[in-house]
């Protein structure tokens, strides 16, 4: 997520319910059980499926390798970086 999030930093998650395009989010990860991910919303698909993507394009995996994601995997919102 560089520029905005770099490795090692610690950020604050709220859970909610509604997400809007363009916020950050904790999400699970669709292929790798236990593996969690920080995304940004991109666009959010009628049937509530969410495309999520890095800031950092040419390095992330993210909905443009794995597809849209369904709303039930997204943990919550990241809302602050605390150091």
């Amino acid at each position: 997520m560089l520029p905005a999030l770099k490795t090692g930093d610690l950020v604050l998650v709220a859970p909610r319910q509604t997400f809007l395009a363009g916020d950050i989010v904790l999400a699970n990860h669709p292929y790798k059980k236990g593996v969690r991910m920080i995304k940004r919303i991109a666009s959010i698909d009628s049937d509530a499926n969410y495309f999520l993507t890095g800031d950092n394009k040419p390095e992330s995996t993210d909905s443009q390798t794995f597809g849209a994601i369904a709303a039930k995997d997204i943990l919550g919102k990241v809302v602050s970086r605390l150091n």
